[in-house]
């Protein structure tokens, strides 16, 4: 049964959605009703979600750093199921090295997949937007955005260009009737933070890491899915240019 909460019938594209954070938000906006594309890097869990979900959802395969390719997906995403309403972003990588270590490739890719893939999709979708004078977006920032992160900085950096962009869409978009906020997560327990460790090395990180969140452990990703779903739904319809943070309280006790 869908959760009544303004979003149903409407269409929504989501980056990243074939796995962790963006799976759970693809599969909770498909709750609420929404026509969901679903769209990631590996096209077959982009359609093993696009299944799940069912209501019309389809799946499609998408490197968000190819803009060709997210302009021609967005067309059509739109020409399959409708205009899209709702933009959620999901679609990033992660990478530990010191900062002296970070090679021309690895910043450039950070930033390719992250800052250049959220850019992509969002400049896609907001044309559409601005001409129905009507949308909501929801980008992934990071705790490491407002803090930094030491053997990261590059993701940190990159995550910090995507708040400051989301913003500057909130300000110049308003009066338009579009919202822009972004979502800054701590540690979530997902494939991509686990980087494929598994049994007790699993279970070491996961302790380490929870020592420093005043909750004591890692958060899941269908605790960041509901907020998502609400910053894209009427509900929030006065809330705009945002980071909302969802850590355990780790920032606080940073």
């Amino acid at each position: 049964m869908a959760e009544k909460n303004g979003l149903e019938g409407r269409v929504a594209f989501v980056t990243g959605a074939g796995s962790g954070m963006g799976r759970e938000t693809a599969l909770a906006l498909g709750r609420a009703g929404c026509v969901v594309a679903v769209t990631d890097l590996n096209g077959d869990n982009a359609n093993k979600v696009a299944r799940e979900i069912g209501n019309s959802a389809r799946g499609y395969a998408l490197d968000v750093t190819d803009a060709r390719a997210v302009d021609d997906a967005v067309a059509t995403a739109e020409r399959d199921l409708g205009p899209i309403d709702c933009l959620a972003t999901f679609a990033g990588i992660y990478q530990v090295k010191k900062a002296e270590d970070i090679t021309d490739a690895d910043w450039a890719r950070m930033f390719a997949v992250q800052m250049n893939g959220t850019f992509h999709a969002c400049r896609a979708a907001l044309r559409g937007m601005v001409k129905r004078k009507a949308g909501a977006i929801v980008t992934t920032s990071s705790i490491h955005a407002l803090r930094g992160q030491a053997d990261a900085a590059h993701y940190a950096a990159a995550k910090g260009a995507i708040l400051s962009f989301t913003k500057s869409i909130a300000r110049e978009k308003a009066t338009l009737g579009i919202r822009a906020n972004s979502i800054g997560p701590g540690p979530i327990d997902t494939p991509m933070w686990r980087d494929g460790l598994s049994g007790a090395k699993l279970e070491e990180a996961k302790s380490g890491r929870s020592k420093i969140i005043p909750m004591g452990r890692l958060g899941e990703a269908h605790e960041i899915a509901p907020m998502v779903v609400f910053l894209l739904s009427p509900a929030a319809s006065y809330i705009t240019g945002q980071c909302i943070v969802l850590d355990g309280g780790e920032l606080m006790s940073a």
